[in-house]
């Protein structure tokens, strides 16, 4: 039951969100609400679902191996590094896609507003890799 404990209260707060749709006036706040509180739901049911075939006796061996691998491959120094390069690589890749969307955006004499935006999730990007990136090195 330890391991359901986070997707039932997942399921009570998406209850939650359903119920209180019914109550919000505006029509599209009101469906944007319901689909959150329903897709809580469901991604929790599904888990618990998903916890409860592994946790079965018959397949309690396999799952253990499958836990330990994925413990053996958590603590890999080479998979930890190849994560962080992956991070690192697509970080860069996000950079300059935002970048160059702003560009063409310009480019097509878009609003304003939505050129702002992306630019501002492209300076946003940049300093947040740069805080964590001295957040870590103070670290190690």
């Amino acid at each position: 039951m330890k391991e359901k404990k986070p997707f039932v209260i997942e399921i009570l707060v998406g209850i939650g969100l359903v119920c209180v749709s019914f109550f919000v006036k505006a029509d599209y706040y009101s469906t944007m609400i319901f689909s959150m509180g329903v897709g809580i739901m469901a991604t929790s049911i599904v888990q618990i679902i998903r916890i409860t075939y592994w946790q079965n006796p018959k397949r309690y061996a396999e799952y253990e191996a499958k836990k330990k691998e994925a413990h053996i491959n958590s603590v890999d120094e080479r998979k930890q590094y190849l994560r962080m390069k992956a991070g690192h690589v697509t970080y860069q890749i996000m950079t300059f896609s935002l970048l160059i969307l702003s560009l063409i955006l310009a480019l097509v004499r878009v609003e304003v507003w939505i050129i702002a935006m992306i630019f501002l999730l492209f300076v946003l990007q940049w300093l947040v890799g740069v805080i964590v990136f001295h957040m870590l090195e103070k670290r190690m």
